[in-house]
């Protein structure tokens, strides 16, 4: 077993059992002692935390965790791991974040985790695909789709834009996650995970 492929499961299981804190069940039960996945859309994430607790509180749940994707990928640059490989171990997060293993396998929707996962790889196209994003959002007046239209923009742009400071795995490992995230999203849907009713 190479010594690359240690580092890469190694931090995989650090990512996944770091993405498997759900700051917003955290902080919501400190606040309120409440489970957050019992409150208005039920579901463990952010936006439910900014709408029902606070929007500082919201926000600061949005920041730890977006740091979670943000720190398992420089860790992997602190251990000199391939790029590539180093955003594979962080697609972990997401896994975590989605189907926390503390938490009954029952998170969030991992769109703040893959923004932090992407933005030490792509930080213009995040910032070019934040605007429109804030807009339409407002528009249709539904803020919580904000995280979706942000990705799709930022796909778009790395569908179409060359990127020339990254090599094509790179880009590739970076699709594959927004990818895994879109697949994490189906099954939460398809399941109805977010309808059910958690045991305080």
């Amino acid at each position: 077993m190479s010594i690359e492929l240690i580092k890469v499961i190694f931090l995989s299981i650090v990512g996944y059992l770091y993405g498997s804190l759900s700051f917003s069940l955290i902080l919501t039960k400190i606040l309120t002692g409440k489970d957050i996945r019992n409150i208005d859309f039920k579901n463990a994430g952010a936006y439910n935390v900014y709408k029902n607790i606070g929007k500082g509180w919201g926000s600061l749940v949005a920041v730890m965790d977006g740091l979670k994707g943000y720190v398992i990928v420089i860790i992997g640059f602190l251990l000199n791991m391939n790029p590539s490989h180093v955003i594979i171990a962080a697609s972990f997060v997401i896994i975590g974040h989605c189907f926390p293993v503390y938490y009954n396998f029952y998170g969030g929707r991992g769109g703040a985790p893959i923004i932090g996962i992407l933005l030490p790889f792509i930080p213009l196209q995040l910032l070019l695909g934040l605007i429109p994003a804030v807009i339409i959002s407002l528009i249709i007046r539904k803020f919580g789709t904000f995280p979706a239209f942000w990705l799709l923009f930022v796909l778009i742009e790395i569908l179409l834009l060359n990127i020339d400071d990254l090599s094509s795995k790179t880009i590739n490992a970076l699709l594959y996650v927004m990818l895994l995230t879109g697949v994490m999203n189906t099954i939460i849907i398809m399941t109805n995970r977010d309808a059910r009713v958690v045991k305080e």
